[in-house]
């Protein structure tokens, strides 16, 4: 049953014409009527006030089986818009009380954690503008420059702050309860290497038997003596991993993060080629934004247009925020260009 049904058979029950709900609701009766035969749906800020005339909840305006409720989450979440309040809290609750109904339903758990961080994300934009916009106004208010770097996920000095000892707890909690989980490892040693955790980084190296175990040795390897002093061991890596996409791309990570850009444009370039379908857009992601870097605009531009390319066909996504985003900053290179001359 479509949401229009759904409304005239209440309008009916009640006895009512569709110009009566019509000025219970503050729009025309055509309005009413567009409804009811499915040309038109109610904005979604009108639901909250349908449903309570009604006396039933949003979710039972609709007639969605489970799944598909999900998956109308996750597509909203995929395609990147940000949301109104109102739909924010309507799959919010939607997805508590299906957690409420079932504490152990896993996919309710993740899409509402997912649905949560794209919201906080989305919020997060809004903040970084009017962040930007206070500066304008004072310019070295220390306030906002907190809520621009937060916002932003920028790095802060202060030790309680700046290092990941929170993040590093939870993931030591998670293999604990669950040492059979290699991926945590790996999140789990991105972090305590980040914070010059050395040793412990080398204990999980030794009490693990992960595939990524030669680049994380090299890393700590790399942190402790120098890009420079290892470049040559990378070097060999490369060589000895050719055919394996990921060993390529976190090696490639190397080298950006120590200004080698021209370096880690190839190694991404090779581990693109290696990667097997559906490809992630992160490699190219990164050679666009060393293209940047370097000033090369033109191939910054060409790096967007494969991204945009790469979406479409293996990915099948044509529209949404992500795709909105690249032709924005295809936009903005294509600028660049003409400034440069």
């Amino acid at each position: 049953m479509s949401i229009g049904t759904r409304i005239k058979a209440l309008r009916m029950k009640k006895g009512l014409s569709q110009t009566e709900v019509a000025e219970v609701f503050h729009v025309s009766a055509q309005a009413v009527s567009k409804w009811e035969s499915e040309a038109s749906s109610p904005d979604i800020s009108q639901l909250p006030v349908i449903a309570s005339y009604f006396g039933i909840t949003i979710d039972e305006l609709f007639d969605y089986p489970m799944d598909l409720e999900y998956e109308r989450i996750e597509k909203m979440i995929e395609n990147g818009k940000a949301l109104q309040n109102e739909l924010f809290e309507h799959y919010e609750d939607f997805l508590l009380k299906e957690i409420k109904k079932n504490p152990k339903n896993h996919r309710a758990k993740s899409t509402l954690a997912d649905l949560y961080h794209f919201h906080a994300c989305r919020l997060n934009d809004k903040a970084v503008h009017y962040a930007l916009d206070a500066l304008e106004l004072k310019p070295d208010n220390k306030f906002d420059l907190n809520t621009l770097t937060n916002a932003s996920y920028g790095h802060a000095n202060d030790w309680n702050i700046g290092t990941h000892y929170k993040l590093i707890e939870h993931y030591q909690k998670l293999i604990r309860n669950h040492s059979e989980n290699q991926r945590t490892k790996l999140y789990l040693l991105d972090n305590l290497i980040a914070d010059c955790r050395f040793d412990e980084a080398t204990t999980v190296l030794n009490e693990s038997n992960l595939e990524l175990d030669a680049f994380y040795r090299m890393w700590i390897k790399e942190k402790q003596e120098g890009f420079d002093n290892v470049v040559n061991d990378y070097q060999k890596l490369i060589q000895e991993y050719c055919n394996d996409w990921r060993m390529l791309m976190e090696t490639a990570n190397r080298y950006a993060y120590n200004r080698n850009y021209e370096e880690a444009v190839e190694i991404y370039e090779q581990a693109f080629a290696t990667a097997p379908k559906p490809r992630v857009t992160d490699m190219l992601a990164s050679i666009r934004c060393l293209h940047k870097c370097m000033g090369n605009y033109r191939q910054a531009i060409t790096a967007c247009q494969r991204e945009l390319m790469l979406l479409k066909d293996e990915w099948n996504i044509t529209k949404g925020e992500l795709v909105d985003e690249l032709k924005q900053e295809i936009s903005r290179l294509e600028t660049e260009c003409i400034n440069k001359g």
